[in-house]
This record gives structure tokens, sequence and C-alpha cells, in this order.
């Protein structure tokens, strides 16, 4: 059987190879014997005759690997080198299942796919995307795996937990084994989400600055308030807001050195998904009003630190100032 794994999917697609590797038998220790894996940007077609021809030993069949393809996803390599492994496909033994695991998306009609799909039924070909955080995609994917552990999800949640954590699949599927065991068989709730998750109040606090961003004071002021229901210390919603302020002051000066997503979540040791939101939001800002803004932020914690004022009426007047910018 050969199978083409592809797409951005990374761990989709591992929960597909673990699969496979179970299907070799119930002892774990013949999956060693029985699995192989090659490096596809260096493979010869020598190396993996070698490895597909091998019988399985004491297994139901053989497991061979083959991560990426030569060259830019195998489009810049001699046609000699297809024509030999496209003409190999066809003679791989039953015993033996060879995956190819390319990191991307291949275009419908690369030759890789052409020539599994003509094997018929001992092609295998999946593509293995990640969902989109828009259009509600990513929220349907959690909802699906929630049932597949025998959770339930409160209306809304699936949402929260999209919003907060962003399209990391295998940080998802963490969390909601953490929040399924605590549930313990009751419908894993927004609180349960705000109480056991990371990020989950951080995004809270994504969602006010976006909202002093957009000038919407109402909504600042009524997400300032929930999370301050939610058992939030003034102090610590200051200091998140501070962060958040900071984030967006480093942000933009790293943007504007001209780095990307990828390199600015490595410079600040940020996840991912935070700095893409950050980046967002820092778009919303001149450099300037950022740094007036964190000038006005020490200001309000020198007045409620001092006792000039009280904290929770300072950080309402705090937010209806700086929706005003």
């Amino acid at each position: 059987m050969i199978h083409v794994f592809h797409g951005d999917s990374e761990f989709e697609k591992s929960e597909a190879i673990a699969a496979l590797r179970r299907g070799i038998g119930d002892d774990p220790s013949l999956w060693d014997l029985n699995c192989t894996v090659l490096d596809g940007r260096n493979l010869t077609l020598t190396v993996l005759q070698h490895h597909g021809d091998v019988p399985p030993f004491l297994g139901e069949y053989r497991l061979v690997i083959v991560n990426d393809l030569p060259g830019k996803d195998g489009e810049n390599v001699e046609t000699d080198w297809w024509q030999a492994l496209i003409a190999y496909l066809p003679s791989l033994p039953e015993t033996t299942h060879l995956v190819f695991n390319v990191n991307k998306a291949l275009p419908a009609r690369h030759r890789l796919l052409t020539a599994v799909a003509a094997l018929g039924p001992r092609g295998d070909i999946r593509l293995f995307a990640l969902p989109a955080l828009k259009g509600g995609e990513l929220a349907r994917w959690i909802e699906r795996r929630a049932q597949g552990k025998g959770a339930r999800l409160k209306p809304g949640v699936a949402d929260a937990l999209a919003t907060c954590i962003g399209p990391d699949l295998r940080r998802i599927d963490n969390e909601l084994e953490k929040l399924a065991l605590y549930a313990g068989g009751r419908a894993i709730t927004h609180e349960d989400v705000r109480r056991l998750v990371p990020y989950a109040q951080e995004a809270s606090i994504f969602a006010m600055v976006d909202a002093l961003a957009l000038r919407q004071t109402a909504q600042a002021l009524r997400l300032l308030t929930q999370l301050h229901h939610e058992g939030a210390h003034p102090l610590y919603l200051l200091t998140m807001i501070v962060r958040q302020y900071r984030i967006l002051l480093q942000v933009k000066e790293l943007m504007e050195q001209g780095l990307g997503q990828e390199a600015i979540a490595g410079h600040l040791g940020l996840h991912p998904f935070v700095t893409g939101k950050a980046m967002a939001q820092a778009q919303r800002y001149r450099r300037e009003q950022l740094l007036s803004i964190y000038d006005r932020l020490l200001a309000t914690d020198v007045a409620i630190k001092t006792g000039q004022m009280e904290a929770l009426l300072a950080l309402n007047l705090l937010v209806v100032e700086l929706a005003r910018l």
C-alpha cells in the first residue's frame, strides 16, 4: 500500500502514521523492527527499494516512512528519478506500507499524486490541512474532536478554545483531554476553560485591547468588568494590560525592522498565535501612541500603589481614556 499524507496539519498526519504503526502488531517491540524512517530530501531509489522490499519480521507488514520529497517538493528532481520511482511503486510488496509524509499541500497534478492515484485500491492519498480560525472551521474541528473523546461542550466553548489557542491541534487535543477529565462527564463550560486553559484569560485581554484600539469603550468596559467578576484582581488586570501593550510596542518595533511572524515569535519567546494577534493590533497604532499609552499605564500603576486612587476606579478611567486615543 502506498500512502501520500500531505498538508500542514502535522498533528493529524502523525496520528495517521501512528495508526499504521499500531497495525504492525500488538507487540510494541516489533514496531522498531518493522518501521523505517527515511529522509526524502536525500533519498535514492536504491535505498528506498532496499527497505521497501524487505519482508516483515513477525508482524503483519513493514512500514517505510519517507519524510519530505527531493528538491523543492520533488519538482526540481531529474525526470529519470521520478520515472524510476513511478515504475517501482506497482512492484512494492503487499507486505509493505510506504508513506510519503509531505509537510505542505501538493498541487493536484503533482506527479506523485498522479502516480499513486493510478494504483487504484493500492493508493491512499490524504490531505491534512490545518482548519482555519475564520469561518468557524477550527471550532467545528474542536467539536468533532471532543465528541470523539466522549466529551460535551457547552455552546460557545469550541469558539472560545479556538480563539484562545489558535490552530495548534496538538495543544487543543491536550487541553480537551484535561477539560474532559476535570468535567467528569458533565458538559465543559466557559468557566472550565477560563480556569484550566492557558491563554484563556489572555484572550480576554486581547479582546479588550482590540476594543480599545477600535474605540469601543462600552465593550472594553464590559470585558474589564467580566474579568473582575471572574476573580481577577485589579492589579493583576493592570499587569496584564501593561504586558499586552509592552508586547505591542516590541512587536511594532520588530515589524518596522521587517521581521515576520515566525521571527518575531522566536525573538520575543511568544506563542505564534499570540504573535499574530499582536501584529494585527500593533498595526492600529503608531509607535508614538504606544509610547504615550505606556507612560499612562505607569501613571495608573503609581496612582493605585500610592493610594491616590481606588484600583478598580483607576482601571475604569484608564480604559475610557485609552479608548479615546
